[in-house]
């Protein structure tokens, strides 16, 4: 950790998501991202990562967390953090989520065109236990 008051504090090591099932989730990311799911500890699942990985880990928690909290003028915000997968083949890599327990929920244009002025489609999911995260392809 660096003590100057102008570096970083730290840096992330691993990714946690709060699941009712954290072998369950584990296996459902391994499939997706490569890795090895490996119990720390009993309710405690950590996906080792592949190369150019980012670990990620489950802990057991019972049923899924409640939604984060809304605005002060009491709307709801939902989710507040997500995971965007980079991935080849669009098509292919929902086809890979939906059979893996998966849920699509929508798909969207990126703002930014691709390099020959095409549009960039991107699709938005959640894994088993509600993670949200999407699938883009650049």
């Amino acid at each position: 950790m660096n003590a100057d008051a102008s570096g970083p504090v730290g840096w992330i090591r691993e990714i946690v998501l709060d699941c009712p099932s954290p072998w369950d989730l584990a296996r459902f990311w391994a499939g997706l991202l490569g890795g090895t799911p490996v119990e720390w500890y009993p309710g405690w699942v950590t996906l080792e990562p592949p190369p150019h990985g980012q670990r990620l880990s489950f802990q057991g928690t019972g049923p899924a967390p409640p939604p984060a909290p809304g605005p002060p003028d009491g709307g709801s915000r939902g989710p507040i953090v997500h995971f965007d997968v980079l991935v080849g083949d669009l098509p292919g890599a929902h086809q890979r989520v939906i059979a893996a327990g998966g849920r699509y929920l929508s798909e969207h244009v990126s703002p930014r065109r691709g390099p020959g002025g095409e549009e960039i489609p991107w699709r938005v999911y959640t894994d088993p236990a509600g993670h949200p995260f999407c699938l883009v392809v650049r």
